[in-house]
C-alpha cells in the first residue's frame, strides 16, 4: 500500500530540504509562506497539496513568532500570481480559538481576506478548520502567559462549537459558491450541513494531483489510526527531523516543550550490527518499544528504513 507524503510533525519553513523528500503525492503544512517556502512549491506544485495554516492569531501573544494573517494574505495573493495551482491550495483554520472578542474578531479577519480571493475567482476556497483542545501542557502555558480561557474541559463546550457553526455559515460555499468549502477530520461536533468530514490526506487530494484512478487505488487507510475519528489516507512523515515544538512558539501546541523531541534513537552501524540507545521523556505517552520486539526486522533493514519505521510508529 502506497503512502501519502505529509508534514505534521514541524513546519517545513523551518527545515530547508524538505522539497528533497517529496513522495509522489504530498501534503505540505506550513504557517509561513515566506520567498523560499513560494519558490520551493512552484517547483513541486505537481506533486503538493499546499495546507496554509493562518489562525489569525499570528502576532498575538498566542503565537507569538508567527506572521499576521495581512501579512499571510499578500504571500498567498503572490503565491496565485506567480502560478500555483488554485485547487492545490488549502487554507488552513486550525484550530479556530473563541477565547475571547479579539481571537473571534481574528478568525473573522481571516474569512474576510480569503473570502476576497474567491469573490474575484467565483469560486470557492477549500479551507480545513478544526477548535482548539486543552491539553495539561497547553494550560500551564497560557497560565504562565496570563491568558485565561473560560473554560477548563479538554474539548470546548457545545456553545463554543455552535460560535464556530455560526461564524463560519455566512461564508459557506453551500450558501455562496464563491465562499468555502469546509471541510474537518475527527471533529465531530460540528454540523455536516456546514462541513465535509474528510482527511487531511484523501482520496480527493490524489484526484486533484491528477493521479489516475489506476493509482489512487494503489493508496488505503492505515491499520492503525493516530485518533479514532481519523479519517486520513496512510501517511509518511517526510521532513525527516524529531517531532517537536517549532519556534513559532504557539502557545496552543500539541508538543510538550520538555518532550518536543519524544525518543531520542542514535542509530550506529558496528561491524554490521545496529546498536540502539534510546534515552524517553518521561510521559511523553508516544514511546515504542520497537528494539525489543522486533530485532529479526530491524537487522534486515538498513539505518535509514528504521529510522523511517520509528518515525511512522511516533505518529500512530
Amino acid at each position: 500500500m502506497r503512502k501519502i507524503g505529509i508534514t505534521e510533525t514541524y513546519d517545513p519553513c523551518f527545515v530547508p530540504d524538505w522539497e528533497t523528500r517529496l513522495l509522489d503525492a504530498n501534503i505540505v503544512i506550513s504557517k509561513e509562506l515566506n520567498e523560499e517556502m513560494i519558490e520551493k512549491l512552484l517547483v513541486t506544485q505537481d506533486r503538493v497539496i499546499f495546507h496554509h495554516t493562518v489562525t489569525g492569531q499570528g502576532g498575538t501573544v498566542l503565537e507569538p513568532n508567527v506572521k499576521t494573517p495581512e501579512h499571510e494574505f499578500e504571500q498567498y495573493r503572490k503565491l496565485l500570481e506567480r502560478g500555483f495551482p488554485y485547487t492545490h491550495y488549502v487554507l488552513r483554520l486550525d484550530p479556530i480559538i473563541l477565547w475571547s472578542k479579539e481571537t473571534q474578531d481574528n478568525v473573522i479577519k481571516v474569512l474576510e481576506l480569503w473570502n476576497s480571493v474567491a469573490t474575484a475567482a467565483r469560486n470557492y476556497i477549500r479551507c480545513r478548520v478544526s477548535v482548539v483542545d486543552l491539553y495539561p501542557h497547553v494550560k500551564a502555558r497560557l497560565e504562565a502567559a496570563g491568558v485565561s480561557v473560560f473554560y477548563d474541559t479538554f474539548t470546548a463546550p457545545d456553545a463554543v462549537f455552535r460560535r464556530v457553526e455560526k461564524i463560519l455559515t455566512p461564508y459557506s460555499a453551500t450558501t455562496d459558491k464563491s465562499g468555502f468549502f469546509f471541510e474537518c477530520c475527527a471533529e465531530t461536533k460540528l454540523p455536516l450541513s456546514l462541513v465535509t468530514q474528510q482527511g487531511c490526506a484523501s482520496y480527493r487530494d490524489l484526484e486533484l494531483l491528477g493521479l489516475p484512478e489506476s493509482e489512487c487505488i494503489t493508496y488505503g487507510y492505515p491499520e492503525k489510526k493516530q485518533r479514532g475519528d481519523c479519517m486520513c489516507l496512510a501517511k509518511k512523515q517526510i521532513l525527516g527531523v524529531k517531532p517537536g515544538r517549532c519556534p513559532h512558539g504557539c502557545l496552543y501546541c500539541f508538543w510538550k516543550d520538555s518532550a518536543a523531541q519524544p525518543d531520542v534513537i542514535v542509530l550506529d552501524c558496528l561491524d554490521g550490527k545496529l546498536n540502539f540507545a534510546r534515552k524517553a521523556y518521561e510521559e511523553s505517552g508516544l514511546v515504542r518499544d520497537l528494539i525489543d520486539t522486533q530485532k529479526e526486522w530491524i537487522a534486515g533493514h538498513t539505518v535509514r528504513e528504521v529510522s523511517d519505521e520509528l518515525e511512522e510508529l511516533y505518529m500512530r
